[in-house]
């Protein structure tokens, strides 16, 4: 009796390599493109000379190694963008990413998993319900509108202006400018920030709004 399986991988995919990328690899990748540009990422697997899978190299070159790849943690600008673009395109991570220049989808949708399903699990709320999404309108983005304007009344300094964005350069060849964004960043944070900081008004049902021992715990988790 034949038992139908999955296929044993070929010689050319049992040589693939797996696991973290080497420097030399990422290299290569680069070096690369700076040349020929993107293409199937397959054939551009084997023609740069590497043992990974065209998924592989894709996935390494948009989150990790483009030159317009931003660095370290969301700000809070970008933090206030998100939930304010959250609220209105759902978990439609490529186009958030859209308004804000360096930031990846993937990094976008993990900051989301990572950071703000954690409140709402520790809350005991559902992060896609509306009780959920009031306490983003009425606590969450206000806070941070409020933390952005303190910051801004702060002299700047080298230190905190490099922090958040440190970047990591790789010896390679000058690259093309990257494409502009469709929107203004700054634009839409200063949009963001303007509404949020207007003075309070009620536009939800009394009963669905949160206690103020909800609010006082929230605020100190900011």
């Amino acid at each position: 009796m034949e038992f139908r399986g999955r296929a044993p991988p070929s010689d050319q995919e049992s040589d693939l390599r797996r696991g973290p990328w080497t420097t030399d690899e990422d290299l290569l990748l680069v070096n690369y493109i700076s040349a020929h540009g993107e293409g199937r990422w397959n054939s551009l697997a084997r023609s740069a000379g590497l043992r990974r899978t065209g998924k592989s190299c894709r996935l390494r070159w948009l989150n990790y190694l483009r030159p317009d790849v931003r660095r370290g943690n969301i700000t809070p600008e970008e933090q206030l963008l998100i939930l304010e673009l959250h609220l209105r395109l759902g978990n439609r991570w490529s186009k958030i990413a859209r308004h804000l220049p360096g930031r990846t989808d993937n990094e976008i949708k993990n900051y989301w998993r990572t950071r703000v399903q954690k409140q709402a699990k520790q809350m005991r709320c559902d992060v896609d319900s509306e009780r959920f999404a009031d306490m983003v309108r009425s606590v969450w983005m206000p806070r941070l509108a409020e933390r952005i304007r303190e910051q801004s009344k702060l002299p700047c300094s080298a230190e905190t202006s490099g922090a958040s964005f440190e970047t990591q350069r790789l010896s390679s060849p000058p690259m093309p400018p990257p494409a502009a964004a469709p929107e203004s960043f700054a634009s839409d944070v200063d949009d963001v920030c303007v509404q949020w900081m207007q003075p309070e008004q009620s536009e939800w049902p009394a009963e669905s709004m949160w206690t103020v021992e909800d609010i006082i715990w929230l605020q100190q988790q900011l």
